[in-house]
């Protein structure tokens, strides 16, 4: 009798069980984004990082909303500038050396959304890497970029997708 109970139960069980998977999309009425080239205003920022995280950004957006990117007048605009990038010693040992540096960049980013005004916005977004400090930085900076440009990038697209 168990068995048999069994054998109805599971398949019910497994048909009746529903999986949905979706992108960021949030609450934004929008279909297509533009994003302007990044300025670089940030001293220590490397030469191009403005035009790599503008890249960056544009694929970002591509593989993880609903948007499609378009060059001009789209529903979505952003622009913006990096305006911090520096190190830090985060982790100070006893002979007063630091074990661990970070990385914190640092982007302004101004959103227009043409289709909701009230949607707009202006802030600023910083992020951060730690990377060993007997490294030097030039060895380890692709790859915390990496890192940091994921990290900026979905803070971008959680505010554009909140509306808070």
């Amino acid at each position: 009798m168990k068995t048999r109970f069994a054998l109805f139960l599971v398949p019910l069980l497994l048909f009746s069980c529903t999986i949905q998977y979706g992108m960021i999309d949030g609450s934004i009425n929008a279909n297509t984004f533009s994003v302007e080239l990044f300025e670089e205003q940030a001293a220590n920022a490397p030469v191009g990082y403005g035009a790599t995280y503008t890249d960056f950004l544009k694929d970002y957006m591509i593989s993880r909303t609903k948007l499609n990117l378009k060059n001009e007048k789209a529903d979505v605009e952003i622009a913006g500038k990096i305006t911090y990038f520096n190190t830090v010693p985060v982790s100070v040992q006893s002979d007063e050396l630091a074990a661990l540096n970070r990385l914190i960049v640092t982007i302004d980013v101004t959103v227009i959304n043409n289709i909701e005004e009230d949607q707009s916005f202006d802030e600023t977004f910083t992020q951060q890497s730690d990377f060993d400090a007997a490294l030097d930085l030039s060895s380890v900076q692709d790859q915390l970029l990496e890192d940091i440009n994921g990290k900026l990038s979905q803070a971008v697209i959680n505010r554009l997708t909140s509306n808070w």
